[in-house]
């Protein structure tokens, strides 16, 4: 091949030409990953990517949302920004800086800051805390944020019912402070001085009363029933020798149709968990519905009774006493008390377990006479479209009704003081109040498990790994080199 002046400049010409392309090509390159952006998480559980509830939430916030974090702890930062970078992937305007808290201890006080690495997370105007670094607490937070309506839970007082104030065990404090955490207002309500129920009621929790109702208060009951409010209902086993087992709610449970069995579950399957007390029940598989979407925990039911439906009573007519409650509020009275509850049975003992109803003793034992078999339902959930009030709807359509809720259970001990902490009492609670006021959301965001970047070795593998590395890899790379300096020796 002969070279000469002109082939040479030809050459330099294109290799500076391809050098120029390659440049060109490497800055477009460049400029598109700034547009366009592909992720691919190939973990099991998809650790470092959002999930489809999350992404979905994402989508229903417009405005920008501001988070600080209150820490100067370099070791605290690193997972709190790999997490918030998640989220500003989706949505960019998701801002994160970092304060330090100890620079203004009275700021901090003000604010409620009580943990290193606390966040403060703002958006529209409102502003809630987050301690716990999880993509389930960011989300429902973000999501509490995202409500501008407030939740109101109102417990009905007077009766001996269980408090969400005081410290008893009895009682319902320690719960009530974990519904405030997730953004519901508590509130006390005495139907004896409130010959009127407010509006504002998202929630209305009858917690285990233990001295009978007048009856002026059971009609502002079943008038808000009829009017489509939400009712969560705490039942316990029926004392038959009192004059009034029902404490005057009897007419309630037969506009609900249902009844409380006489009796307490009995569960055997209590001794495998070390409960020698027979008359508490464990409940360990949960039937399909909202309520239990996700949920596998182990709940402990303390003297827990039965609960019944009446399907004759869901489509009787109403009596002119319960048309005249109707009439609570101004409702309509056909607003929805001709209108049949969807029942399920969200609450299910064990196949082995049963109702007692005779005494119990240590040495209690199933009679095929005088007990029912299990599995007994001990929880049941009720719910049912009715329509808006009179005066907001002239013709009521799908989009101007709403749908009525109502949990009824069988036993309140497992949300009291006492017994709260047990299995996943507290997270089934949570569920149904959850539930109750409509924000299946906070149920179906699931916690991830992290069981793929988890590696246990025992001793002797971390010693053998140890040697591998350390004696068995050098001795090769020794022993390939000697033996390349021999072959080229000898050639």
């Amino acid at each position: 091949m002969n070279i000469s002046h002109h082939s040479t400049r030809y050459r330099n010409f294109h290799n500076k030409l391809f050098i120029l392309l390659f440049l060109i090509i490497i800055g477009l390159l460049g400029f598109l990953s700034t547009r366009y952006v592909y992720l691919a998480d190939w973990t099991v559980n998809s650790q470092n990517s959002l999930n489809e509830i999350t992404l979905k939430l994402l989508d229903t916030l417009e405005g920008p949302i501001d988070i600080v974090s209150y820490t100067n702890n370099s070791q605290l930062k690193e997972p709190i920004k790999e997490l918030i970078a998640r989220y500003q992937r989706i949505k960019p305007d998701i801002s994160l800086r970092f304060e330090n808290p100890i620079a203004d201890p009275e700021k901090m006080r003000t604010l409620n800051i009580r943990l290193e690495g606390e966040m403060r997370i703002s958006y529209e105007g409102r502003q809630e805390n987050l301690a716990k670094l999880s993509e389930q607490d960011l989300s429902n937070t973000l999501y509490r944020l995202l409500r501008s309506q407030e939740r109101t839970v109102l417990f009905v007082q007077g009766h001996g019912e269980r408090s969400p104030t005081r410290q008893a065990n009895f009682d319902l404090s320690n719960f009530s402070s974990h519904l405030k955490k997730q953004g519901f207002l508590l509130g006390t309500l005495n139907l004896a001085k409130s010959t009127v129920l407010p509006d504002n009621i998202s929630i209305l929790v009858i917690a285990s009363p233990r001295t009978a109702f007048l009856p002026g208060e059971v009609s502002r009951l079943i008038a808000y029933v009829n009017s489509g409010g939400n009712l969560l209902w705490l039942g316990d086993p029926l004392d038959i020798k009192k004059a009034q087992p029902m404490h005057g709610l009897l007419a309630l449970s037969e506009l609900l149709g249902i009844e409380f069995l006489d009796g307490v579950v009995v569960d055997p399957t209590t001794e495998q968990y070390s409960i020698s007390r027979p008359d508490y029940a464990i409940v360990t598989d949960y039937p399909e519905h909202p309520i239990n979407q996700g949920f596998d925990s182990v709940t402990l039911f303390p003297q827990a009774t039965g609960i019944e439906r009446l399907p004759t009573f869901l489509n009787k007519e109403a009596t002119p006493k319960e048309k005249e409650a109707t009439e609570y509020e101004g409702n309509d009275e056909n607003n929805s008390i001709n209108t049949p509850f969807e029942i399920t049975n969200f609450l299910l003992t064990a196949e082995n377990s049963w109702l007692e109803s005779s005494p119990i003793t240590d040495n209690v034992h199933y009679s095929e006479l005088l007990d029912i078999g299990g599995p007994i339902s001990i929880g049941i959930t009720m719910q049912r479209q009715t329509k808006l009030k009179r005066n907001k709807v002239k013709e009521p359509t799908p989009k101007h009704t709403k749908e009525q809720r109502i949990v009824v259970l069988g036993d309140g001990d497992f949300l009291s003081n006492t017994f709260l902490g047990n299995a996943g009492n507290l997270d089934l609670g949570l569920n149904i109040f959850n539930w109750l006021s409509h924000d299946e959301q906070f149920i179906a965001i699931p916690g991830r498990i992290t069981n793929d970047i988890i590696l246990n070795l025992s001793p002797t593998q971390l010693s053998f790994l140890g040697m591998f590395f350390l004696l068995v890899i050098p001795a090769l790379l020794i022993l390939s080199g000697t033996l390349i300096w021999f072959r080229r020796r000898n050639r």
